[in-house]
């Protein structure tokens, strides 16, 4: 069998034999609660997953295992048929995580809605709370298009109570679905049943920990660093440079690039910077600790929760991109790759980093 990627769920193993990622979350499918101002209309059940025609559409049918879309008749009129039923699923965690991540854009309204939705989080939460199982099967029918109409637009839909929940929960524009195909571990040879692991992200820029409503005007922050018994002051543009000093002073290359020429390396925070402000704790904002020199591409993976680290520096990358994503970035992400991070003392932050940056469920890993 390929290398595919492992995940655990539930206490289940699962091999990644395929993903769709990055289904925007269109105004068109939000509920009529959490719709922007800028848009009329009481949102619809379906969710467009893409083109079902030309190599889009070999794509999908072959994701889904279906190639009829919107072209079910049955004695002259449309049906729609169940194509995987009770097959998908949702998982209570990550619904559950994504509440969290949203709760800042919930309470302070970053985008402009029609409805103030900070008055429909604490139930939509406690609903979630509520679900008695992690994972919460439901079944997908195709409501696409018609063929014959020349537009090739493929929907889905279901009509169990979980794809009600699901729309209450997602905010519109930065929210997305990421749908993995799985097949469990232990399955018996010949009858291989694919499951479809439905997640409900957020864009990191509106996650909680790094909320634009969290942002105050860093050129007026005055940072201090006791220095022995004399209070040193620094302007923020200033504890920005000696920030990015000391981490690479600590951490000289890069661990993925082995790179040490300083212009190409970033200091990146494993708890993030506004994280740190949010909470008024100057000091981590400053501590070279809460840094790792990273080059341009795996600064980006790590500052947005794509990969993230053990305390004794085991990488562990999510489920959020592609095979053909992570062969290209040379990394196996079932291989056992120590990096040399020098964890010594960055216990707390990257305790934080695995627990609130990292878009996946570290239990699935570890």
């Amino acid at each position: 069998m390929k290398n595919f990627q492992k995940i655990k769920i539930d206490d289940q193993e699962f091999l990644i034999i395929d993903s769709i990622q990055n289904l925007r979350a269109e105004d068109s499918f939000i509920h009529r609660e959490n719709k922007l101002s800028m848009f009329d209309g009481s949102g619809e059940a379906r969710k467009y997953i893409g083109s079902y025609t030309g190599e889009n559409g070999k794509r999908l049918s072959e994701f889904f295992e279906y190639s009829d879309w919107g072209n079910v008749k049955l004695d002259g009129k449309r049906t729609y048929p169940v194509f995987q039923n009770n097959t998908c699923f949702f998982s209570k965690s990550n619904l559950l995580k994504y509440l969290f991540d949203a709760r800042i854009e919930y309470q302070k309204q970053e985008q402009i809605y029609k409805n103030d939705i900070s008055k429909y989080y604490n139930d939509r939460l406690e609903e979630i709370q509520k679900l008695e199982k992690d994972k919460i099967f439901f079944s997908i029918y195709d409501v696409s298009d018609l063929i014959e109409n020349s537009l090739d637009r493929g929907y889905i839909r279901s009509d169990d109570e979980i794809w009600g929940v699901l729309r209450k929960l997602v905010l519109p524009k930065i929210s997305y679905l990421s749908i993995l195909k799985l097949i469990p571990l232990k399955a018996e040879k010949g009858h291989i049943k694919p499951f479809f692991y439905f997640r409900l992200l957020l864009d990191y820029q509106f996650r909680s920990i790094v909320h634009p409503k969290l942002s105050e005007s860093t050129t007026e922050l005055i940072f201090v660093e006791e220095n022995k018994k004399t209070a040193q002051k620094y302007t923020a543009r200033e504890g920005a440079q000696l920030y990015r000093k000391r981490v690479i002073e600590h951490m000289p290359q890069c661990p993925f690039t082995k790179i040490t020429d300083e212009r190409l390396l970033i200091a990146s925070h494993i708890k993030p910077y506004k994280a740190c402000l949010s909470e008024k704790n100057i000091e981590e904002a400053l501590d070279y600790l809460n840094g790792l020199s990273l080059t341009p591409t795996y600064d980006k993976l790590f500052d947005q929760g794509y990969i993230t680290f053990t305390d004794n520096g085991e990488l562990i990358c999510g489920t959020q991109l592609t095979a053909y994503t992570w062969e290209r970035l040379n990394i196996n992400p079932n291989a056992k790759n120590l990096m040399r991070i020098y964890p010594e003392n960055r216990e707390k932050y990257l305790d934080y980093h695995r627990k609130f940056v990292f878009q996946d469920e570290i239990s699935d890993f570890i």
